[in-house]
């Protein structure tokens, strides 16, 4: 399965946390509401759970990480602030 309407619904899941709990009630649901034909609707819902559960949370953390780091680094040009982004650790610390 790999169409870009198949791979957008994928992503929503990873990105959205309401769209992934309404999934998870409701897989054909969801696969409908993403406009899946029944082939796609059928493969979402064979997805595995938990491990689908730990890349969206995966996904949410390096999001975090990269808005954190990018707060940290605004106002510095573009090379001053990956240079600056290495020195801190995923907690914002110093090394």
């Amino acid at each position: 399965m790999s169409s870009p309407r198949f791979e957008a619904f994928l992503a929503r899941l990873y990105s959205d946390p309401e769209f992934l709990n309404r999934f998870l009630l409701n897989p054909e649901g969801a696969g409908r509401e993403a406009g899946l034909d029944s082939r796609e609707q059928a493969a979402a819902a064979a997805i595995d759970r938990a491990g689908l559960l730990m890349a969206a949370r995966s996904y949410e953390l390096k999001r975090r990480a990269h808005t954190r780091t990018a707060r940290r680094t605004k106002g510095l040009g573009v090379l001053q602030g990956l240079c600056f982004a290495k020195y801190l650790t995923p907690y914002g610390k110093r090394r």
